[in-house]
Parts: C-alpha cells; sequence; structure tokens
C-alpha cells in the first residue's frame, strides 16, 4: 500500500501488487551508501539491506536508509534472528520491512510479527520522534499505517521449515516467505544444487502454501533460474547484490584490457 502522506520519507512495499505481479530486488551487502543509492536510482521495486551475512553495521543502516530517500525502491533489512530490540530500530529508522532469517515454525513466525507491529496487534514500543517519522512530524499519518503496510518478510531455509510452510504461511501479519536457496539446499543435502528434484519440490511446496493462505512466496534467484522461479509463482523476487555486481563489472572491465576487447564486445 503506498503510503498518504507524499512528502514522508516512508516508501512502502505496494501490497495489492504484491498479489498479482512480481516485485525485483535486489542485496545490499557491502554496507556501501554509495551502492545503495546507485541500486534505489535504478528503480528497484525494493532493496535488502543485509545485516545478517552483510558487510555493514548498525552504525551504517541509517545512512543506506537515506540513500534510499526519494526513490521507489522500498528498503527491507534482514537482521540475524527473532530479535523485538534489533526490530524496534530497524523500524524506527525508516525501513520498510525486516526480513527474519531461518524461521521454521509458526510460533517463530508469531514472535516475528508481534516485533514488528505496535499494540494491540503486537509489541512494538511506540516513539513519536523517530527517522521513520520525520523526526515527529507525520507520527499519526505513521502509527495509522505501520501495522498494515509494514513488511514481514520470514525465510524458510530449513527442511523443518519447508514441512511447517503451511502453518507459518497460516500466521496473520506474515506477508512473505522467503526462500533462501543456498542454506535449504545446504540442510537438504544438496549443497547449491538449486534444480536438484527434490530443491523443487520443497519451492513448490512453499508457494502452495503461500497460495493457500493468501502470502507472497520470495526468493533470491540466480542466472537461468528466474523463469522456472517466476512461473512456480514466486513474486517478491530478488537477483543478485551490489557486491556481486561490483565484482562482475570490475572482472568484465579487467577482461576488456587483457583482451583488447571493448565492454560491448568490439575491438579497441
Amino acid at each position: 500500500m503506498a503510503s498518504s502522506y507524499e512528502n514522508s520519507m516512508m516508501q512502502w512495499i505496494d501490497k495489492q501488487r504484491l498479489k498479482t505481479e512480481m516485485l525485483a530486488g535486489t542485496f545490499l551487502n557491502l554496507g556501501s551508501a554509495m551502492t545503495a543509492e546507485i541500486a534505489a536510482d535504478c528503480d528497484f521495486d525494493w532493496l535488502l539491506i543485509d545485516l545478517e551475512h552483510g558487510s555493514g553495521s548498525w552504525s551504517d543502516l541509517r545512512n543506506l536508509l537515506q540513500a534510499c530517500r526519494g526513490s521507489r525502491s522500498a528498503p527491507i533489512v534482514r537482521i540475524r534472528s527473532v530479535d523485538p530490540d534489533a526490530v524496534k530500530f530497524v523500524m524506527d529508522s525508516g525501513a520498510a520491512g525486516v526480513m527474519f532469517p531461518y524461521v521454521s515454525s509458526a510460533e517463530q513466525a508469531s514472535q516475528a510479527v508481534a516485533s514488528m507491529k505496535y499494540p494491540p496487534a503486537g509489541r512494538r514500543g511506540v516513539a513519536g520522534v523517530i527517522r521513520a517519522t520525520d523526526y515527529g512530524r507525520t507520527w499519526k499519518e505513521y502509527f495509522q499505517e505501520s501495522n498494515e503496510c509494514s513488511l514481514v518478510v520470514v525465510q524458510i531455509e530449513t527442511p523443518e521449515a519447508v514441512a511447517e510452510a503451511e502453518s507459518i504461511a497460516a500466521v496473520d501479519g506474515v506477508d512473505v516467505l522467503f526462500v533462501g536457496p543456498l542454506d535449504l539446499s545446504v540442510n537438504l543435502g544438496y549443497p547449491g544444487q538449486f534444480d536438484h528434484p527434490e530443491m523443487v519440490a520443497a519451492l513448490q511446496r512453499v508457494v502452495a502454501a503461500c497460495q493457500k493462505h493468501g502470502k507472497a512466496a520470495g526468493i533470491l534467484t540466480k542466472a537461468g533460474l528466474v523463469q522456472q522461479h517466476k512461473d512456480l509463482g514466486f513474486r517478491l523476487m530478488a537477483y543478485g547484490s551490489d557486491s556481486g555486481a561490483v565484482i562482475a563489472g570490475m572482472q568484465q572491465f579487467l577482461n576488456s584490457l587483457r583482451g583488447g576487447t571493448g565492454t560491448d564486445g568490439s575491438k579497441s
């Protein structure tokens, strides 16, 4: 849902679009506000600021969120666990939602929702003068919208989570079941074999659970699998990362120089 206070810094995920469309994102794991700004200027629907595995720290978070301001890219922050104090800091800082890793049960999913929502729907602490409310100027509007508009993303990364996908998807307040494909493939016993039949069956089970309960399925996809994941029914999709883009670009530059070809393939 788009925010009703147009001049606010908040950029929520459009949950109506998420019901029927694929929303495109990428991961930000360098901790760099400049690469975050570049990604936001590229017009992604959403960006994942990775504070679980990424290089950025808590002190980098607000600069990363500021880099997304004024764009249409909704910033989602991945934290390390279902930690209410971390959620409070992330949301007060102006994130549009939180991604929770390694959620394997409905109970954990319910705890994630409770940490995200203001009472009576949850247990998030209330403060007025925070970045998310333009330092108090839009507190009333933010308080009215946050419970409905903030995005709760729980990651499915274990066989246990796949087995419990339907009960997790049934939790009120969970918006997205997001598959972490590398962790899931490792935990299934097929590291990096993303097209293994058991891996595909697990993805199908997650998508089916989401469809049954009116939730969205998400995944970090990769080259060669994008269309397959779209066809399976994933809608919150991310491709690559800022670090991956830098590595690929630098390698291309080096290959062009050493190989005597331009970036367009022409001879120099």
